[in-house]
């Protein structure tokens, strides 16, 4: 994705049991995806910073304070209540069906260009999917709005911590 993200939508379909991703951009492409529960399972750590299946943390411990205090300001302070605006001359890179995604990859920094952030890439099983800049910003936005549609969905997985301030930066 080469365009900077404009809005975020997910919504829970009961009949497919999956989770409908929307991402629009400021220039008006739309990519859609469906989020089966396994796959948002391993989804959740990576927004927070983990590695899906050991844990660890993927940047050092500065960072990942750095990354966890601006992700809970997004939540605190972005726009969560607007409806999503579909484009009236939307373009659809992946198509006009949303795609189902299998596979994640981050990949840290580019050596040929350093002041790029690290990338998340969600694909499905064949095909071109979905690069997300994977910044603070867009991580906790994308942890809010998956965590109110995982309990439309009644998936009984873990998403917080949420909004839980470091104890270095809250308020007494």
């Amino acid at each position: 994705m080469s365009h900077q993200i404009n809005q975020i939508q997910a919504s829970y379909n009961d009949s497919e049991d999956r989770i409908l991703l929307k991402i629009k951009t400021l220039n008006e492409q739309v990519y859609l995806a469906w989020l089966t529960r396994r796959f948002v399972s391993l989804l959740l750590p990576l927004l927070h910073g983990k590695h899906p299946t050991t844990g660890e943390a993927l940047f050092d411990e500065q960072t990942t304070m750095t990354h966890q205090t601006e992700k809970q300001k997004t939540q605190l302070d972005g726009d969560f209540g607007t409806a999503y605006n579909p484009p009236e001359n939307a373009e659809h890179p992946l198509g006009e069906q949303p795609i189902l995604l299998a596979k994640m990859t981050f990949n840290t920094q580019n050596p040929a260009q350093p002041d790029e952030p690290p990338q998340l890439i969600l694909e499905p099983a064949k095909g071109a999917g979905i690069v997300l800049p994977f910044n603070p910003e867009l991580m906790g936005a994308m942890l809010k709005i998956l965590a109110q549609v995982i309990d439309q969905a009644d998936w009984a997985l873990q998403v917080a911590p949420i909004i839980e301030m470091p104890a270095e930066v809250r308020l007494q």
